[in-house]
């Protein structure tokens, strides 16, 4: 497969996981306790470079795991699985070994793109501290990226 074909691949099962995306942001941000001092969205590309991800949503500050405990249960954004039936939701599997393009850099670019697509769509009333999307690892060529309030 050529970049652009996974490129849109991807997008393609991005897009349709959006409004859940959104849901899940916005009770995120809703949580959110006084001491956090910044909001991460994390892609976390798997290690072998199949193309399997997940996002989430990272607080910081001081006691960091009683800041995370606030959103558990919205903080995960996206995330793909390995079930019986095939990868849950069906990204485009690659092959790291046989693709002329770094498939994690562009996995996270394209990922970033969708996520700053969605945070216009996202409720941010009071919210003032800042956002930003990472990635582990430092893979994608546009990360970081910090996200208007």
């Amino acid at each position: 497969m050529i970049e652009s074909e996974h490129k849109i691949e991807l997008r393609t099962v991005l897009d349709n996981c959006s409004a859940k995306t959104i849901e899940l942001l916005n009770e995120t941000l809703k949580a959110i306790p006084e001491k956090v001092q910044e909001v991460e969205i994390t892609i976390f590309p798997d290690q072998d470079g199949e193309g399997t991800f997940s996002i989430r949503t990272l607080l910081s500050g001081p006691d960091l795991y009683v800041l995370n405990k606030a959103i558990e249960k919205t903080a995960e954004l996206f995330n793909v699985k390995h079930t019986p039936n095939g990868l849950e939701p069906s990204v485009p599997l690659m092959d790291p070994f046989d693709e002329e393009f770094d498939v994690n850099n562009v996995l996270c670019d394209t990922a970033a793109k969708w996520l700053e697509e969605l945070w216009v769509k996202v409720e941010k009333k009071g919210l003032e501290i800042p956002v930003s999307i990472v990635a582990e690892e430092y893979y994608g060529d546009l990360l970081p990226m910090k996200l208007k309030i």
